[in-house]
């Protein structure tokens, strides 16, 4: 499956803006079953850009634009292919009792994921509702998480309206539904407090493809999932927003402790304005191989991530 990515993003100041710095995590990730073949970024005003690995091997860019604009819009376009396919793993069993004996190794090869974190502190709110889905002593691992990530999206409603960006899993708690940054942060937080390893993720989801093309993608082409670590298998990619196990549609583009780790962009600028307005218009659409080039990107980055003489980095 290859698919054809264009994530947009337009500022618009009533004043003139200027030294705008902002960080960029908009390159889709590669692995052995995740492989971007172009990633090219844009930007309408003269830009010093950097890229870079972030912490979690996140791709990153720095874009600083330092002259005078009442207007910026950045643009990222990829190619990324994904199997058609994608084998469900499976795994042996291993019961809870055995699993948390190995906890002290657990938190020194994953202390990042086991703590609580900006959004998913262990409020007392988070541990009572993990009272009522604690494993069992003589549960399955990975049959744990299945079930918290479908017991979760049973409990509450998606509705777009009743969290923000900036929502926590307390807010989810108290306003009973949310969106799928929410329903992540959630799923995760409960995981950890069972001592299981869990991990947030940024991406897209791919439409699905039927007899007569593409189907819509509405709010779900921005997305957010989790990844947990199961034993004898490693990081697996659940789904809480869909009550699934990840697939061939998954992007995934970061990762991290949680949404403040890895937002698409964030950033400062100096201006005597009081309005900003931010627009994004994101595309994900199935596209055949031609025009697929060598991974080296338009600003001035390799497949790799590392800085590819081009001239100056200015765009």
């Amino acid at each position: 499956m290859l698919l054809r990515i264009s994530h947009r993003t337009r500022f618009a100041y009533d004043l003139p803006a200027h030294d705008s710095h902002n960080e960029l995590r908009l390159r889709p990730l590669e692995d052995a079953e995740q492989r971007c073949h172009s990633f090219e970024l844009s930007i309408d005003q003269p830009a010093a850009v950097l890229a870079y690995r972030d912490f979690f091997g996140n791709h990153a860019h720095s874009v600083s634009v330092s002259a005078p604009h009442r207007e910026l819009t950045i643009v990222a376009r990829s190619v990324v292919e994904r199997p058609e396919t994608l084998a469900q793993k499976t795994w042996p069993e291993m019961m809870f009792r055995d699993f948390l004996a190995e906890d002290e190794a657990h938190i020194r090869d994953y202390c990042e994921f086991l703590n609580p974190s900006h959004y998913i502190p262990f409020s007392k709110r988070l541990q009572r509702l993990f009272w009522m889905a604690r494993p069992g002593e003589t549960e399955d691992v990975a049959a744990y998480v299945a079930r918290v990530v479908a017991w979760v999206r049973d409990q509450f409603d998606y509705q777009k309206a009743r969290t923000n960006v900036h929502s926590s899993v307390d807010d989810i708690l108290k306003a009973g539904g949310g969106v799928c940054q929410d329903f992540a942060h959630l799923t995760i937080g409960l995981l950890r407090l069972a001592g299981v390893p869990a991990r947030y993720v940024s991406g897209y989801l791919a439409p699905r493809v039927s007899a007569i093309g593409d189907a819509p993608l509405g709010e779900q082409a921005s997305h957010a999932w989790l990844e947990a670590w199961i034993p004898h298998a490693g990081w697996c990619g659940f789904d809480p927003t869909n009550r699934y196990r990840t697939d061939e549609r998954h992007v995934r583009v970061a990762v991290g402790r949680d949404y403040a780790d890895v937002p698409p962009l964030r950033g400062m600028y100096r201006s005597l304005t009081t309005s900003q307005v931010m627009t994004v218009d994101l595309n994900v659409e199935h596209t055949v191989a031609t025009g697929v080039t060598d991974g080296t990107a338009a600003d001035g980055t390799g497949a790799d991530g590392t800085l590819v003489p081009r001239g100056s980095q200015s765009q």
